[in-house]
């Protein structure tokens, strides 16, 4: 993401939002900042969304607007004459300070020994929960919770679409969910994926979590020939998909 507040959604908030011993003016607006911004940090250093505030200061003078971050500090970010000036100079002082602490991670993996960004990533591209039952397989939906005592229903559809139906929890009702990915191997790709040190834990994360996986063709090497097929009576490991 940018650095601007072309895409920024504001929530307006009244004096029920914050306690009044807060720093936060009694009416303002919420926005996100999301965790993968700025987009030239690497992903494994992103955090999660920050919630934020804007409001104006009740203060004279021509910094009118503030922003906080709502569940970190509560550090003031940005002060100015408009709401967008605000929020502009806040999204450019947190991308400084996340390109900082980018390069500071950077400087202690290679301190520790370790390559500057984690050599193995997997990422995972698709997936699907599916119904079974002795009729057939479907595709979830959603699960709509019932009263205590009743089972849930599932609402589905068929594996190839159409209308929704809905099949009640019960003995031979199954919910299976196969996930699809992609294993990056120093291919210089920056997917939001887990990330791994050595191969190792990177492929016992690929047959644990995913029905099928790839190697991505931008990776200059590939897991042994004996590791990427799963054993022939272990039913839970994931083979490469063709």
């Amino acid at each position: 993401m940018s650095a601007t507040t072309d895409q920024v959604q504001y929530d307006a908030y009244g004096p029920d939002r914050f306690a009044s011993h807060l720093p936060f003016g009694p009416n303002g607006y919420l926005f996100t900042v999301p965790g993968d911004f700025p987009e030239d940090t690497p992903s494994h250093t992103n955090v999660t969304d920050w919630e934020m505030a804007v409001y104006r200061t009740g203060e004279p003078g021509p910094d009118g607007w503030e922003v906080r971050d709502v569940n970190g500090q509560r550090r003031v970010w940005a002060v100015a004459a408009s709401r967008r000036e605000a929020v502009g100079m806040a999204f450019l002082e947190i991308a400084r300070v996340r390109r900082d602490q980018a390069e500071e991670i950077a400087e202690k993996r290679v301190a520790c020994g370790l390559e500057i960004v984690p050599p193995y990533k997997v990422e995972t591209t698709d997936g699907v929960t599916l119904v079974l039952t002795a009729q057939g397989i479907a595709r979830l939906v959603r699960i709509e919770g019932t009263e205590t005592g009743f089972p849930a229903r599932y609402h589905v559809t068929a594996t190839d679409g159409g209308e929704a139906y809905v099949i009640e929890a019960g003995e031979g009702v199954e919910l299976r969910t196969l996930e699809v990915g992609v294993l990056h191997i120093r291919c210089g790709c920056d997917p939001d994926a887990a990330c791994f040190e050595n191969e190792t834990d990177a492929l016992n994360h690929v047959r644990e979590e995913l029905t099928a996986w790839w190697l991505c063709p931008k990776s200059p090497g590939a897991p042994a020939a004996e590791d990427q097929q799963p054993e022939d009576d272990d039913e839970d490991q994931a083979p490469a998909a063709e």
